[in-house]
């Protein structure tokens, strides 16, 4: 007896299951790519808390990359970068995104060195479209302490981005995430506040129907959790260059625009951060940011059990728990000797120039 033809609602229901082949995404055809990418969102959205095993997640994240690899016209890579960027916002459960963002990261780690000048830019922009969506995941979960510590160990581990203590270290790789981390952080953060706000306009032509994509929340910014990986990559790397460069691209702009929040100088006098360059605009960082929760600086008393009941700290408060921060970070026993003179000497020189009263705070 012959079978039953099999019906397209059948098919679709298989075809969420079943892990598309490396072999599509890596294809020349970019029509073939792109029915890859929708294979994909249909099967990890049905798969749920189901976590890809491993070597599961290294296979795709291979074919992912040469995916992009493929994508050559400008529109096409802006609009593949975000939709797999997205992806993070469509997998329903945290635990999933978080560990389909690990597969990224192990991706752009092991195929760094072999991405071309040619290329180089779009992957760029395809961290830049990752590091946003990774902040947009965190405040989905409200600033979750697991959440948020997962996130943290995926850029800090041993072979992750911010990997302390790889003396092998791509540097090119940690300066790029510093140089984008405040500014993402401040487009999530504004785009949070208004659910049609897109912090990137070519991605709302083709994902605002998603309703996943852009949740409204204004649940405040544990600050000090946030630049956690920056100051402890820069206690202990071993590239004596990164610890300036880190000062530069993240502790510099945020203890800037703190200063600027409370200033009543014109914006025309206040100081750039080097020449022919101004300070990056913080504002609703600086409006959003929390210390009454913080997994690594708890607050001397306990206002709040979350992030998602604490309320917004004052710019000033902010600034001196930033430099607090650093002062303490500088002053562990791990921290290598000239790496601590760095900090040490940039904690002197901002309190100075904010005249912070650093005597409210234990630097023991």
């Amino acid at each position: 007896m012959p079978s039953k033809p099999r019906t397209s609602t059948e098919e679709t229901q298989d075809d969420a299951h079943a892990l598309p082949m490396g072999k599509y995404f890596a294809s020349s055809d970019k029509a073939v790519r792109d029915k890859a990418v929708d294979s994909l969102k249909q099967f990890l959205v049905a798969r749920g808390d189901d976590l890809l095993d491993d070597k599961e997640l290294t296979k795709l994240w291979k074919g992912l990359f040469f995916c992009f690899w493929h994508s050559d016209k400008p529109l096409v890579q802006q609009a593949l970068a975000t939709e797999l960027a997205e992806l993070l916002l469509k997998i329903p459960s945290a635990p999933a995104s978080l560990h389909f963002l690990k597969g990224f990261w192990d991706m752009i780690v092991r195929e760094w060195t072999k991405i071309d000048v040619h290329r180089i830019d779009k992957f760029y922009m395809l961290i830049r479209r990752f590091v946003n969506a990774a902040f947009r995941l965190q405040l989905r979960e409200n600033w979750e302490d697991d959440c948020c510590e997962a996130y943290e160990y995926i850029l800090t581990r041993p072979n992750g981005p911010l990997d302390p203590d790889d003396p092998k270290h791509i540097t090119s790789l940690a300066y790029h995430l510093a140089d984008i981390y405040l500014e993402e952080l401040e487009k999530a953060l504004k785009a949070s506040e208004v659910p049609s706000r897109d912090p990137y306009a070519f991605a709302n032509m083709i994902l605002m129907s998603s309703p996943h994509i852009f949740p409204q929340s204004t649940c405040p910014v544990p600050i000090l959790d946030v630049i956690q990986p920056f100051l402890d990559f820069a206690a202990r790397t071993p590239v004596k260059a990164s610890v300036p460069r880190l000062q530069d691209a993240v502790f510099q702009p945020l203890t800037t625009a703190l200063t600027q929040a409370t200033s009543d100088e014109p914006p025309t006098k206040r100081p750039r951060l080097s020449a022919g360059s101004s300070p990056p605009d913080l504002s609703t960082v600086i409006a959003r940011s929390t210390l009454e929760h913080s997994r690594h600086y708890p607050p001397k008393t306990s206002i709040s059990t979350s992030a998602l009941d604490s309320k917004p700290s004052e710019p000033t408060e902010i600034r001196k728990a930033v430099l607090k921060a650093i002062l303490d970070v500088g002053g562990q026993s791990e921290t290598r000797e000239y790496n601590r003179k760095k900090l040490f000497a940039f904690w002197k020189a901002a309190t100075a120039e904010g005249q912070t009263d650093q005597t409210d705070w234990d630097a023991s």
